[in-house]
């Protein structure tokens, strides 16, 4: 507030004398006059607002009419099609004649005005067969080339990575219809935007791609399901009934105002939105088919600034009341207005109405969604707003006549306290001015003191308080400066540090003495996770990490066990081993507790690695060694008991402890022969060969025996192609397992062998119903001469094993006792 000089004071005084009578006068007539204004004013707003709202509601309801009938004409085209000889040309002549008309803007702002064209109902048309796989699919006017067909019964396989229509479809009977929610990837607001300022400039952004699925079964003659046939609704169609309307003077638009809050849009019968000026509303998918979060209180502002937040009505309570409960209206079957103020802040009224459908996902409210329309307040209220203009310029009129009447009494006044006040304001003007100088920094100024009066003292004093604020001001810039000084070195200093922590490759973690974690390294949070919030305590940072909670416990608590500890942790892959340290934050952790990780498992699993292969390299040569050494006295022997049995008496026993010798002597060479093959492995030899003929002949090598041991032996062949390999050893594993699989049902049982192709390998797998293997064997079954059998070298699994290897692949053992053993060998179809 100004101050009020003693000049201004006289002044004021005097006029208010002469002034204040005339002034409530003129008042009082001005407020009733204005009174009378707002009332008629207000009055002829609210008879606008509701004429507009009926208007409104009525265009919603005709919008909603008009979008459900376009939705019955869609599955009279679905059903049409089913019924149909669904060739080639019966398609291709069903899609060219499905078109609607299209408004749409140009490329460039030059083309603002739009072009007018017919375009296809139907963004897609697909054939798919009783297994799920694609038969024929016409896309952008033409049919899809055969090898980029895709099986939809796995939704990942689907154009939008996660729908599950083949399976609802599959699910339903002849003649019903599934009508699928809106599915398309979801566009951010810098992809829509593309550089303009808002959606109506942004000419060159991208387009909102999407689609509503109709499919309905096919069956053959005797019923059976035989396939589906799906039609994809282009989003773009759905888009032309609310983009080009303008609730406002012009009803109709080429692209809508959204900042003006003159729109229209359409939401889903689970709030979501599937119409917008703003693309990035539209609810949507990410890039691996996952559902993009709707637009919520707790949204991260890096996504709300991207535009990755559609727009769900029964989520956005927080931005107005209204959105969830006309979501909740809707789905009640209920039409109707409220007034509202949408994300862009236009006051708006918005009429909804609900549309009736109950096919497929929208049987569960009767509704497909509902229809919005929006107009601005302002704009319902222009015949008020001539009213009141007429009745403000008659209020002008008479505020200016009222003006010059106290205008001239003024100037009378004004005269008269100016006289007066002159002089005695002058001798302060100078003492004002000097103050205001001070004020503005200039500390040097002075006042003259001319006379021993008030004013006089008050001109001393005044040069008093100037010499102690220079005085003040010269320390505390000295002040500022040494401050300023500490403040960079301090800065440097933390940095450095900073800088030193994150580039160690060690996880470095400080908790405070009660356990709350208080920093933490970029390391640390790659071992502990990305998110891992200020303040955690311990217990919940090492969740899941074994004893690491007790060590630390006790180091916090019993000021002991501080040092270095190399610990194993079932922590995801490639982190299992680690060396932790715990070193303590002061005196006896008074200040904290620093957590060091270093992750060892590398070292660890090439430790382990290379102790295996040294174990591998002995027993080679040591069973090379025996072999040779063994084998020629064991011809020897076999040579001169053969001799003897000839030659004996007749003596019964002794040829029968002969011929028993010579059976285990057989067994001796069998070993050694499996050593020598173990230590010397013929060279693999890989052609291309044809996997379900090699895994056929082998499961015929083995069928007489398991018939005549009560084994059923069953074979299923899937779609392998072929594939390099060395057919020899690769039989020679599969005969290794399924001899095991014999072997482990003296009783009788059942033995599956499965091929197929997977993820790049081409996949055996071998399983019995046997009594299994015990969890304490499963770690050594690989490992040569190891075996349970009582008879047999222990060294067929472990050749499996080394063959499978040497094809690149892999082979793995499920097992537990009296649930059966499968074995699964994956050979890669392009080894490297």
């Amino acid at each position: 507030m100004p101050r009020l000089t003693l000049f201004k004071k006289i002044l004021v005084i005097t006029l208010l004398l002469s002034l204040l009578p005339l002034f409530v006068s003129s008042a009082i007539l001005l407020v009733n006059l204005q009174s009378i204004s707002s009332k008629l004013t207000e009055e002829i707003a609210r008879s606008d607002d509701r004429q507009a709202t009926q208007s409104l509601q009525m265009r919603a309801r005709d919008l909603a009419e008009n979008i459900r009938d376009f939705l019955h004409q869609c599955e009279s085209d679905l059903l049409y099609l089913s019924r149909s000889r669904l060739d080639r040309p019966t398609l291709l002549g069903f899609y060219q004649t499905r078109l609607s008309e299209v408004w749409q803007r140009g490329g460039s702002a030059t083309a603002a005005q739009g072009t007018h064209e017919f375009r296809p109902i139907y963004r897609s048309i697909s054939i798919i067969d009783r297994d799920g796989m694609e038969q024929a699919v016409i896309r952008n006017g033409q049919f899809v080339p055969r090898e980029k067909l895709r099986n939809v019964a796995d939704p990942a396989n689907t154009e939008f990575r996660s729908e599950d229509y083949f399976r609802r479809v599959r699910a339903l009977k002849p003649g019903d219809i599934y009508v699928s929610h809106l599915a398309g990837f979801h566009v951010s607001k810098q992809e829509q935007l593309a550089g303009a300022k808002d959606p109506e400039s942004a000419y060159d952004g991208k387009n909102y791609q999407g689609g509503i699925r109709f499919g309905a079964p096919i069956c053959d003659a005797g019923g059976n399901f035989a396939g589906i046939v799906l039609l994809t609704l282009d989003h773009q169609h759905l888009m032309e009934f609310t983009q080009h309307i303008d609730p406002g003077k012009g009803f109709a638009t080429l692209f809508p105002s959204y900042q003006s809050g003159n729109y229209a849009f359409l939401f889903d019968d689970e709030g979501w939105i599937i119409t917008h000026p703003k693309f990035w509303d539209i609810r949507g998918v990410d890039q691996r088919g996952r559902q993009v979060p709707p637009y919520t209180a707790q949204s991260k502002e890096d996504d709300v600034e991207r535009g990755r937040i559609p727009f769900n009505l029964d989520h956005a309570g927080f931005i107005h009341k209204s959105y969830p409960m006309v979501s909740a209206a809707v789905r009640n079957r209920e039409e109707g207005y409220v007034d509202i103020t949408n994300v862009g802040g236009a006051k708006k009224i918005m009429a909804y109405a609900p549309i009736f459908y109950d096919t497929g996902d929208y049987a569960k409210h009767g509704v497909f969604g509902g229809v919005t329309i929006g107009f601005q307040v302002d704009q319902f209220h222009e015949a008020s707003r001539k009213g009141s203009r007429l009745i403000n310029r008659q209020l002008g009129e008479h505020r200016r006549t009222s003006a010059l009447i106290i205008l001239a009494t003024a100037l009378v006044s004004a005269l008269s306290a100016w006289l007066l006040s002159r002089g005695i304001s002058v001798p302060l003007r100078q003492l004002t001015e000097s103050a205001g100088k001070l004020a503005a920094g200039d500390s040097h100024v002075r006042v003259a003191v001319n006379s021993n009066d008030e004013i006089g003292v008050l001109a001393s004093t005044f040069n008093y308080m100037a010499d102690e604020l220079d005085l003040r001001k010269q320390s505390i810039l000295s002040t500022l400066e040494q401050l300023r000084k500490s403040r960079l070195e301090i800065l440097d200093e933390r940095n450095f540090k900073e800088s030193v922590l994150e580039s160690i490759s060690s996880g470095i973690v400080t908790f405070s003495p009660d356990g709350r974690i208080t920093s933490i390294n970029r390391t640390g949070r790659l071992f502990l996770g990305e998110d891992l919030p200020a303040e955690t305590h311990y217990t919940a940072v090492f969740k899941g990490w074994g004893v690491m909670n007790e060590r630390i416990s006790q180091a916090l608590s019993q000021k002991s066990g501080y040092g270095r500890e190399t610990f194993r942790f079932d922590h995801g892959h490639g982190k299992t081993h680690f060396d932790v340290g715990f070193f303590p934050i002061g005196a006896d952790a008074e200040q904290g507790l620093t957590v060091t990780l270093r992750n060892e498992t590398q070292r660890e699993n090439l430790h382990e690695e290379m102790m295996r292969l040294d174990r591998l390299a002995s027993l080679g040569k040591l069973s090379a060694g025996i072999a040779h050494e063994v084998r020629n006295p064991l011809t020897g022997i076999s040579l001169l008991l053969d001799d003897l049995h000839d030659q004996a008496s007749a003596n019964p026993q002794d040829r029968d402890l002969i011929k028993r010798a010579l059976i285990e002597i057989e067994r001796v060479e069998k070993l050694v022969s499996a050593l020598l093959n173990y230590s010397s492995p013929v060279r693999a030899e890989f052609r291309e060969c044809d996997l379900n003929r090699l895994v056929c002949d082998t499961v015929l090598l083995m069928r007489r025996q398991c018939e005549r041991q009560k084994v059923q032996l069953n074979l299923t062949e899937g779609d392998v192609p072929p594939l390099r390999l060395d057919p020899e050893k690769i039989k020679q594993a599969v005969l290794n397992i399924i001899k095991n699989a014999q072997e482990a049902l003296p009783e009788g049982g059942r033995i599956d062998v499965v091929t197929s192709a997977k993820d790049g390998y081409a996949v055996i797998s071998i399983c019995d119903d046997g009594p299994g293997i015990a969890s304490k064997d499963l770690p050594l079954i690989f490992e040569p001469f190891f075996t349970r059998k009582g008879a047999g070298t222990g060294l067929g699994l472990s050749i499996t094993q080394r063959i499978v290897e040497e094809h690149q692949g892999k082979v793995r053992v499920e097992s537990a006792p009296g649930k059966g053993t499968r074995f699964t060998v994956e050979l890669p179809l392009c080894p490297p």
